[in-house]
């Protein structure tokens, strides 16, 4: 037993034995308390443990220089600089909020609405149809299921507003 765990140690096994010696280390507690030994060993041989050690450590410690670094200082440039960066950042985030807050009309009427001359509404009767009554519970059922419509140019708050003045007004 000893000595394959002084050559597992040392590293002339091959790799058959190897594993198997490593099954053996994780399953047998003799063989992990003479693993244990052997490196303490070697410790002690290469100066590593023993009495006295614990003093060595520190007296090397004790030697070693203390690094003491200046705090950075930043120049009145690179703190306009820095300043500047904190405005844009803030802008840039105020921009998107806003761009993704308000909905994009569509851009290729808006030519054909600025071209269009003011005139009156048009109501039904003069596009050519004929003017149909709406009953209030259809009315009332399209207003309430306007937001959940795909064809609905208003998204977001507006559909709601819209319908509350809506129903306001009766």
């Amino acid at each position: 037993m000893n000595e394959r765990i002084s050559a597992l140690m040392d590293g002339e096994v091959d790799n058959e034995e190897l594993g198997n010696n490593l099954k053996r280390l994780a399953s047998d507690g003799e063989w992990r308390d003479t693993w244990e030994t052997y490196h303490l060993i070697g410790d002690a041989l290469r100066g590593h443990s023993g009495p006295g050690y614990a003093a060595k450590v520190a007296a090397r410690l004790a030697k070693e220089p203390t690094v003491l670094a200046p705090k950075r200082v930043r120049s009145s440039a690179q703190r306009a600089r820095w300043l500047a960066m904190s405005v844009a950042a803030g802008l840039a985030a105020v921009v998107l909020v806003a761009w993704m807050a308000v909905p994009q009309s569509n851009q290729e009427s808006a030519p054909a609405l600025a071209a269009a001359p003011a005139s009156a509404p048009e109501t039904s009767a003069s596009a050519g149809l004929p003017a149909t009554p709406v009953a209030a519970e259809v009315e009332d059922y399209l207003l309430a299921h306007q937001p959940f419509s795909p064809s609905g140019a208003m998204q977001g708050v507006a559909t709601y507003v819209r319908t509350v003045a809506d129903e306001g007004n009766r």
